[in-house]
């Protein structure tokens, strides 16, 4: 395996270039049982440090906007909704709270309210780490 020569991306061309080498790296490495769990190895140095380079080019130069990560609570609030086939009314019934304040909590636009987070755990048997870390 041969490092691809380059520390920083400033065209489009390279980029190109080294997503196309961290894809053909990806598929030697995998071929060669290279990619495990832990593993530290030349492949897994080198898409790494290509990776990172990517990265930076993107955020330089190519407006890519960050994905968005639903909050690990409500993620669980919905799993646990969904799983029982509720509906926000009835979600929001089963709490004591409104379902216009349930919708808002549910869409990141009202903060979980201590009462609600104590209903959380007692009721609903959610994690008490879990609530403390994403209230």
């Amino acid at each position: 395996m041969a490092n691809l020569n380059i520390d920083c991306i400033t065209t489009r061309e390279q980029y190109d270039e080294v997503r196309s080498r961290v894809d053909s790296l990806i598929k030697e490495a995998t071929q060669k049982g290279m990619l495990e769990p832990g593993a530290d190895n030349e492949y897994v140095r080198e898409i790494s440090r290509l990776a990172k380079l990517s990265a930076e080019y993107e955020d330089n130069y190519l407006n890519i906007l960050p994905l968005r990560v639903k909050n690990p609570l409500i993620q669980t609030l919905e799993d646990y909704f969904y799983g029982r086939s509720m509906k926000r009314k009835e979600a929001a019934e089963l709490l004591g709270i409104n379902e216009s304040v349930f919708s808002q909590i549910m869409n990141g636009k009202r903060k979980i309210s201590t009462t609600l987070a104590k209903k959380l755990y007692s009721d609903l048997h959610i994690d008490a780490n879990l609530i403390l870390q994403n209230l």
